[in-house]
Order: structure tokens, then C-alpha cells, then sequence
């Protein structure tokens, strides 16, 4: 089958619905599609059927990062779709990217997630509070070279508690230096961009708050070190990234503001939020699907399965689930608000409503589903298994469902 790849996609610019319509009481969604959008949900479909998931098991079993498909994934125009027009991209709105890395994650989470990381995370916040040499490079990055900007937040005594973290970046003449030590960072080792959250140290030694500092792999003092052996996903190196003196220029600081500046990083990261959702979503649609064809073809006591009441109750419960959280996470992508250069971020509460249902949910749904098939859907011979460890850690990663919780319960009662 040939392919259909979107020509000179940065020279276009996209306006994209879901619309927001007045209903007399605020607002209400109209979802319906563009065609442009039909258009790219229907390249990634291709995409993820016909490039990604003849290979999805390599990546897996090899712990290999997938090049091949990163660059099937820049020729189509699929990297840095939401980069805004000045700096090179086509600034799409962001649930053009969500509707991509959904068809996408179906076929192959570790490339769904490479989508997110070229569309959102440090991409974002980049993009949104970056000066605009530190816009230019990221985007030229990630549009030419395929480049993945890495994140990196968590620390070994830092997770969910992000304000514990003890990288700092100290001032100097010239510039700043960094000491520390990152892990469980997605794509260490693989990104050349790294967008590093780290405790800011006056010249005078004193903590100016948390700031970004972009460093770039290979810098003198930035080494990586251990590559966990995960359950899932593993054809992305989550790693730990260590520096010990590693001095940057002035230039590469991205946010440096005592009374804002992690605040504003976490706003920044609220999308990735919303792709990593998106991600979990795909995957559970993808398992879904494949147990409604396997009700179809299977026969037991004379009859197919998908004419047993206690099956379909079972499939029909996923299906709910599976439209919920689309919902939630098409929601929070329109909603999102539109900030200099017309980068588009979520808000809080929306991102973590999204991802708190999303994760759990597709977990149940990709069990279920691998339920149906019995003893095969235990086996490596089918893409079940692996689709159950990759979205297993969507209740995890980006924040805990339980971390997502708390931040919801803040949205409901802030100002009261």
C-alpha cells in the first residue's frame, strides 16, 4: 500500500475544531472533525498499522529505539506538529497531535510515545517559555533531525514530590553549573535536547527556586548511567543522567523565576499529561478491537463468542470506558489555553481529570480484553501481553493516578 504523506506540512496552517458553540448555559463541545484532521487521524491509522506494528515486538524485545519509524514519522510531518509557524512547524492545535498519537499507540506505544515527546513536555515548555535562539534550535531540532527533547524531572529521592529535588544549577561567570543526579528520564541517552529541572544557586548561594536549564547530550560533566530494565515501553532507555560539574552558557537557562518559575514548568508539562492519556487510550482501543474481532471468529458450545451475555456485558463496559476517556482527553485538549507564540497548554485539573481516568481505565480495558482470548492472550505470540506492560505505566508515569488526584481535589476547592 502506498502511503500518504502530507505535503510541505509547515507551510499550512490548521484550524481545527472540536468547536466550542454557546447552549444558552456556557459552552458545549461540537466534535465533529475537520477534514484536515480526518485527513491525519486516517495517515497515523496507516501509519501504525501498515509501518509500526509489523515491528512494535522488535522494539520490545530488543530494548531498541525505534529510528526507522521516527523517520517514517518526520517525512509524514507528524514531529513538532504543534511547533508554532515563525520557528518552522505547522502549528496544529493540540488535539491534532492527540489524534495522531491515539491511532498511532494502537499499533505501537513506544512510538505513540515518541509522538508525544515531539509535540509536547519539554517541546512545550520550550516553546512557550524559551527565549527565541533556545525555540529556534529546539524546533529545528525536532523537525530536521527527528530529535526526542528529554525531560528531566525525577530525582532518587524526588518523584511525585518535585519541590525535594536536589540538581542544582549553581551561577557563575558566564553561565551556570550543574550537579546532580536525574532518573527514570525517558529517552536519556537518545535525546541530543534536554530540558533539566534543577534548584537555582545565586552567586551568592542562595536558593533562587526551581528553574529549567537546557543541556545538551555530550556536554562535558553529563554522563548516563543506568538504563532501568523496565516492564514496558522498552524501546524507549529510561536512565539516569548524572552531572557533575557540567558548566552551560547563560543562554541555556529556559526559566529562572523565584516566585513562578516551577509553576510554570508544571503548566508546561500538563500536556504531556494529556499525550501520555492519549497514548494509554490508544492502546486500550487497540486491544479492544482486537478482542471484538476474535468474539467474531471464535466459536464455543456451538455458538460465536460475542453471543455469550456475560462477554458482551464485558466488552460493552470497555466501550464505555473507552469513550469516557476520549472524551476527557479531547476536552482537555481543546480547552487548552493559548499562550505567546500560540502554544496551547491544558489546564491543571483537566490534565490530571484526563489522566487519572484514563490510566486506570485503560489498564482494566487491556486486561479485559486479553481475558478473551484465554491461554493465548497470555502468550508472546500475541501483541496482548506486551500492550498490558506498556500501559501499566500510565498510572505511574507523569504523575501517580493517586498524585493526580490530590491536584484534582485542589482544582475543586482552590479559592474557597
Amino acid at each position: 500500500m502506498s502511503l500518504v504523506f502530507f505535503d510541505k506540512p509547515r507551510r499550512r496552517r490548521y484550524r481545527a475544531p472540536p468547536r466550542q458553540i454557546d447552549d444558552g448555559d456556557g459552552t458545549a463541545m461540537d466534535f465533529q472533525l475537520s477534514e484536515e484532521q480526518r485527513s491525519l487521524a486516517e495517515l497515523a491509522e496507516r501509519l501504525g498499522r501498515d509501518e509500526f506494528a509489523p515491528r512494535a515486538a522488535r522494539w520490545d524485545r530488543n530494548h531498541e529505539y525505534p529510528h526507522a519509524n521516527v523517520a517514517v514519522l518526520r517525512r509524514a510531518g507528524l514531529l513538532g506538529m504543534t511547533i508554532p509557524q515563525r520557528f518552522g512547524g505547522p502549528e496544529r492545535p493540540l488535539i491534532d497531535a492527540v489524534l495522531a498519537i491515539e491511532r498511532i499507540a494502537k499499533y505501537c506505544g513506544v512510538t505513540a510515545r515518541i509522538v508525544v515527546e515531539t509535540n509536547m513536555g519539554a517541546l512545550g515548555c520550550v516553546m512557550a517559555y524559551g527565549t527565541e535562539a533556545q525555540q529556534r534550535e529546539t524546533a529545528r531540532r525536532v523537525l530536521e533531525d527527528g530529535d526526542k527533547p528529554a525531560i528531566g524531572m525525577t530525582e532518587p529521592g524526588a518523584g511525585t514530590d518535585l519541590t525535594a529535588l536536589r540538581t542544582t544549577a549553581t551561577e557563575r561567570a558566564g553561565g551556570y553549573v550543574l550537579n546532580g543526579t536525574k532518573h527514570w528520564i525517558t529517552g536519556g541517552g537518545i535525546s541530543r535536547t534536554n530540558l533539566i529541572f534543577a534548584r537555582i544557586v545565586g552567586r551568592d548561594g542562595t536558593d533562587q527556586g526551581i528553574g529549567g536549564v537546557l543541556v545538551d547530550l555530550g556536554t562535558p560533566g553529563f554522563t548516563i548511567g543506568r538504563v532501568e530494565d523496565a516492564m514496558g515501553l522498552r524501546g524507549i532507555p529510561e536512565a539516569e543522567l548524572i552531572f557533575e560539574d557540567c558548566a552551560v552558557a547563560a543562554d541555556s537557562l529556559v526559566v529562572r523565576d523565584p516566585k513562578d518559575g516551577f509553576k510554570k514548568l508544571m503548566n508546561g508539562y500538563n500536556a504531556q499529561r494529556i499525550g501520555a492519556s492519549a497514548v494509554a487510550l490508544g492502546l486500550a482501543q487497540g486491544a479492544h478491537d482486537l478482542a471484538v474481532d476474535y468474539l467474531c471468529r471464535r466459536e464455543a458450545f456451538g455458538q460465536k463468542l460475542k453471543d455469550f451475555q456475560g462477554l458482551e456485558w464485558m466488552m460493552a463496559e470497555s466501550e464505555i470506558a473507552l469513550e469516557a476517556a476520549r472524551l476527557l482527553i479531547y476536552r482537555a485538549a481543546c480547552n487548552a489555553r493559548r499562550l505567546a507564540n500560540n502554544v496551547m497548554l491544558p489546564q491543571m485539573k483537566d490534565a490530571s481529570i484526563a489522566k487519572a481516568f484514563t490510566g486506570h481505565q485503560a489498564f482494566q480495558v487491556v486486561s479485559e480484553s486479553l481475558q478473551m482470548f484465554g491461554a493465548a492472550g497470555y502468550s508472546r505470540d500475541l501483541p496482548l501481553e506486551r500492550m498490558l506492560r506498556d500501559v501499566r505505566m500510565f498510572q505511574i508515569g507523569g504523575g501517580t493516578s493517586q498524585a493526580q488526584l490530590n491536584m484534582i481535589a485542589r482544582g475543586i476547592f482552590a479559592g474557597r
